[in-house]
């Protein structure tokens, strides 16, 4: 017979008292979170977390409406769950721009020497445009930036972001036609 220490029952008592929810408030906690979430994908996820959760932080005792506090409690981690991924996506295309890698696309096998000799390209032709032009063009096609994220990035309208970047790829045709 095994003996279990204090701390072990009083797991196996919370992860009893979870299961005691799941099993009666199961399908409402499961509807709640299809109804919180936009994506259907994360709902399974949000449901374990959520009882995890109730195993750590079991209900209070003196509870008048459980599905109340349920909702509640399913609220607050479906909005919590949304910024950590919001947050999680804000550095990882902050990291991605500084080591100028595309989230949407894949980087080649070269990539490491194809940069040395773009950013050399891209210099010497940047100099012929003007600061606008030569910006617009970088993000465009050495960023691999939308035209929506280049327009974000240089805090302009889209238009006018279509505008530089058309402008720039004119003059340097020109400029390479002439050359």
């Amino acid at each position: 017979m095994v003996r279990l220490g204090t701390n072990a029952k009083n797991t196996c008592g919370r992860v009893e008292a979870a299961a005691r929810v799941f099993a009666e408030h199961g399908t409402f906690i499961r509807a709640v979170i299809r109804f919180q979430t936009d994506d259907e994908s994360h709902v399974d996820d949000l449901y374990q977390e959520f009882f995890l959760k109730l195993v750590c932080k079991p209900l209070p005792h003196r509870l008048d409406n459980v599905k109340s506090y349920l909702y509640r409690a399913i609220t607050n981690d479906v909005l919590d769950s949304a910024r950590r991924k919001h947050s999680y996506c804000y550095y990882l295309k902050k990291y991605s721009k500084k080591i100028r890698i595309s989230v949407n696309k894949k980087p080649s096998r070269n990539a490491f020497l194809e940069t040395e000799e773009s950013d050399s390209l891209f210099s010497l032709l940047a100099r012929q445009l003007t600061q606008r032009q030569s910006q617009a063009v970088t993000m465009r096609y050495r960023d691999n930036y939308t035209l929506s994220e280049i327009a974000a990035e240089m805090g302009i309208a889209q238009q006018t972001a279509r505008r530089h970047l058309s402008s720039g790829i004119r003059r340097l045709r020109a400029i390479l036609a002439i050359e």
